[in-house]
C-alpha cells in the first residue's frame, strides 16, 4: 500500500502499522483509527483511478486493526475467523498472488483465449495386476476355464491310429519251411492265403527269396505273371534255415 499514514508514535504504511501492533511494539489503544481512516479518504479524494486491489488492501488491514481495538475494549469479543489463520504479512502475499493471477486471466480473456492446457501432465503410476469383476469367485473362473478348454479340445485332439502287428520275416521263413517239409511242394499263391496286408505279402516274398538263397527250396514260373511253384530242394542243408544269416 503506497499511502503513508501518520499517527501517534508511527509514520509509514498501514500494513507495517498492523505488524507492529500484532508484535506488541505499538499500543493499539494509543492509535486513533479515525485519523487513519481520514488520511486514507484524503488519499482517495486526491488520487485518480485508485486500483481496486489498493482499496481491498486497506479494508483488510483496517478491519484487522478495528477488530484488535474492539477486542481491547471488549475482552469477551472473539471472532474465530479473525483469530485463526496466518499472519497479515502471509495473507497479503497470498492476496497479491491472486491479484496477479486475476490480471493475467483477464488479459488472456480479452485476447480471446478461452481454454488452457497443462504443460506437463503428471503420469499416474498404475500397478498392473489381475482384477476380476465384482462378484466373480475362483469357482466361477474355474468353470469358465473348463468351458474354454472343452471348446478347443476338438481342435487339438490328435487322430487315433491302431498299430498293426507286423509279421516278422523269421515267422514267414519258418512257416514256408514247414509247409515244404510237410507237402514237398506248394505255390506262392497258396502261401499268400491268409495274409491281411500288403506288408505281410512283401515279408512273405522276402522269406521265399531267403529260402531260395540258402538252397532250401526251388522255384519255377512257367510264364510271366504266372504263379510261382515252390518245391523242396534235393540239396537242402540239414540245418535250420533260421540258423543262417539272411538279409
Amino acid at each position: 500500500m503506497a499511502v503513508t499514514f501518520r499517527v501517534q508514535d508511527f509514520e509509514g504504511p498501514l500494513d507495517l502499522l498492523l505488524q507492529l501492533v500484532e508484535q506488541e511494539e505499538l499500543d493499539i489503544s494509543n492509535i486513533s483509527l479515525a485519523k487513519v481512516a481520514e488520511q486514507f479518504l484524503d488519499h482517495v479524494n486526491e488520487a485518480k483511478n485508485i486500483p481496486p486491489e489498493e482499496l481491498a488492501d486497506f479494508l483488510v488491514v483496517a478491519a484487522k486493526l478495528m477488530y484488535m481495538k474492539s477486542k481491547l475494549l471488549l475482552p469477551s469479543l472473539v471472532d474465530e475467523e479473525l483469530e485463526e489463520g496466518p499472519d497479515l504479512e502471509t495473507q497479503l502475499r497470498e492476496y497479491q498472488k491472486f491479484v496477479a493471477a486475476s490480471r493475467e486471466i483477464d488479459a488472456m480473456w480479452k485476447a480471446g483465449h478461452r481454454s488452457f492446457v497443462r504443460a506437463d501432465r503428471p503420469m499416474k503410476r498404475v500397478e498392473i495386476g489381475f482384477a476380476p469383476p465384482p462378484g466373480v469367485t475362483s469357482n466361477d473362473l474355474a468353470a469358465i476355464m473348463r468351458r474354454v478348454i472343452a471348446r478347443i479340445e476338438p481342435i487339438i485332439r490328435l487322430p487315433k491310429a491302431s498299430i498293426e502287428r507286423i509279421v516278422s520275416i523269421q515267422e514267414k521263413i519258418r512257416d514256408l519251411f514247414q509247409r515244404i517239409k510237410s507237402h514237398a511242394k506248394t505255390t506262392f499263391h497258396t502261401f499268400l492265403k491268409g495274409t491281411e496286408s500288403r506288408t505281410e505279402a512283401i515279408v512273405s516274398f522276402l522269406a521265399l527269396l531267403e529260402l531260395v538263397k540258402q538252397r532250401f527250396v526251388l522255384v519255377d514260373q512257367k510264364n510271366l505273371f504266372n504263379d510261382i511253384d515252390i518245391s523242396a530242394s534235393p540239396d537242402a542243408p540239414e540245418a535250420d534255415p533260421l540258423a543262417h544269416s539272411f538279409v
